[in-house]
């Protein structure tokens, strides 16, 4: 009977187009094809926040398809006709998938919201887990015929419980899909037998994570930390199959500690100017001269017992040293950022394991939260600093003078804090993002002068960065 009446209708729009084109219509712009094809795709967007894929599926697949069709006429230039035609019937299958997913939403309400929840876990971003969504959204039309009917509670059950199952493994697989990747990866490079033991660690703890998520898939302060002890366990096997490949033969257990020496060299932090200097300059001769290490300053000697015990492992992989060496670049960074920066726009100093950007050339309007278009390109310099210094925290701290009231500096200081950070967060420089408002809480001069005014209005960028 649908087909019947679907035919019906067809025809009488072909007849009704007919006869209007018994008259030479005036070519439609190509600014009007465009605003109808984006109504339809506001239309596929409204159709998705119901569900329509579910509720109206027919309609659903049919409107999508007119609607590709219609934006690829768009982009290949395609006859005006063409695109009204498949634009016209996108919008008539979009309407209607809307009508019945409203019909049908008051018998399907319930087992919408547990699917609403595997669709929020990002369960289409994995090809598999759409595939099996598809399959039990088709169960569930089969079962209900077409939502004509409520689910019985056994039903409902059923049905929940298989779209919570595909919500665990869209958290699994969006939480743990880069981590598996490197697990697998050390497989295919043979790690079974050249690291066993980081790689049965990695394997375990990966596992343990993704037990956590299925208890608890919604709250990530259950399986959060164990999410990053996978993250590390994955980095490790990563970086000790960098060492074992990079030096044929290097056992496992040797290229464990030539690891966490890499890493103990990170932490170094007082005086790491001079041990880069001193480094670069003997690694032309670390292959022949044995005790070159002596050359090293106090920070590097007391590492020097353990490095005794691999010097012939470090003495066949040079060129992996010097690859691995990343305190080295750390500190090199920092250095270049505090002898570099102009200090009329920005003063730089290290504070620990932070490097500290106080930003004095924001030039914000007063009273105003918007980055002047000149402070921007200081800002990507900066980014480009804090990438190279390889950051995993920024904080952004934002700071006023004393004039005006409490309250309204504070809020002024956090939404310039807010500005300056989601700037930065543009600029995708791979690593987290924080912000906090200070207001006038922490003068750095005196608030009675002028310039002491213009120092404290300032923003901070405290930068944190991966050990």
């Amino acid at each position: 009977m649908k087909k019947f009446q679907l035919i019906i209708c067809y025809g009488l729009a072909l007849t009704l187009f007919g006869c209007a084109s018994t008259e030479k219509a005036e070519p439609v712009s190509a600014a009007r094809l465009k605003a109808a094809v984006s109504e339809v795709s506001g239309l596929l967007k409204e159709a998705d926040i119901v569900q329509a894929d579910l509720l109206s599926y027919d309609e659903y697949v049919k409107g999508s398809k007119n609607l590709a069709k219609a934006q690829q006429g768009l982009s290949g230039n395609y006859e005006s006709d063409y695109i009204q035609e498949k634009t016209a019937l996108g919008r008539e299958q979009f309407e209607q998938a809307l009508k019945n997913s409203e019909a049908r939403t008051p018998n399907a309400f319930r087992i919408l919201e547990a699917r609403h929840s595997a669709l929020d876990a990002g369960l289409k971003d994995s090809k598999d887990l759409a595939y099996e969504l598809a399959e039990v959204d088709e169960d569930l039309r089969d079962e209900t015929d077409d939502f004509a009917r409520t689910l019985e509670p056994k039903e409902f059950s059923e049905f929940q419980k298989k779209y919570f199952a595909l919500e665990v493994e869209a958290v699994q697989f969006r939480k743990l899909d880069a981590i598996k990747g490197a697990i697998q990866k050390g497989i295919s490079q043979d790690a079974e037998d050249l690291a066993p033991e980081t790689l049965r660690a990695a394997q375990l703890d990966v596992n343990e994570a993704e037990n956590l998520i299925a208890q608890s898939p919604r709250d990530p302060s259950v399986h959060e930390n164990s999410v990053t002890w996978a993250t590390e366990s994955s980095v490790l096997l990563t970086d000790v199959m960098d060492v074992i490949l990079n030096a044929p033969g290097t056992p496992e257990d040797i290229a464990l500690k030539i690891v966490k020496q890499n890493r103990e060299l990170a932490k170094l932090s007082e005086n790491v100017g001079s041990l880069e200097q001193n480094l670069k300059s003997t690694q032309s001769s670390l292959m022949e001269k044995e005790g070159v290490l002596e050359q090293q300053n106090q920070e590097l000697e007391s590492t020097r017992s353990n490095l005794q015990e691999t010097e012939s492992a470090l003495l066949l992989q040079n060129q992996e040293l010097e690859k691995s060496s990343m305190q080295i670049r750390f500190q090199k960074a920092m250095d270049q950022a505090v002898q570099e920066f102009p200090d009329d726009e920005a003063a730089a100093y290290q504070q620990g394991s932070k490097l500290i950007f106080r930003l004095k050339k924001m030039n914000f309007a007063t009273g105003s939260a918007t980055i002047p278009t000149a402070s921007k390109s200081m800002l990507n310099k900066v980014n480009d600093i804090i990438r190279f210094v390889g950051a995993e925290i920024v904080a952004v701290e934002g700071h006023t003078d004393s004039v005006g009231a409490d309250e309204l500096n504070k809020n002024l200081s956090t939404k310039r804090a807010i500005s300056v950070a989601d700037y930065l967060a543009s600029l995708a420089g791979g690593y987290k993002i924080g912000y906090v408002g200070y207001g006038e809480t922490r003068p750095i001069a005196s608030n009675e002068t002028k310039e002491g005014r213009a120092i404290n209005r300032r923003v901070d960028l405290v930068v944190t960065a991966k050990k």
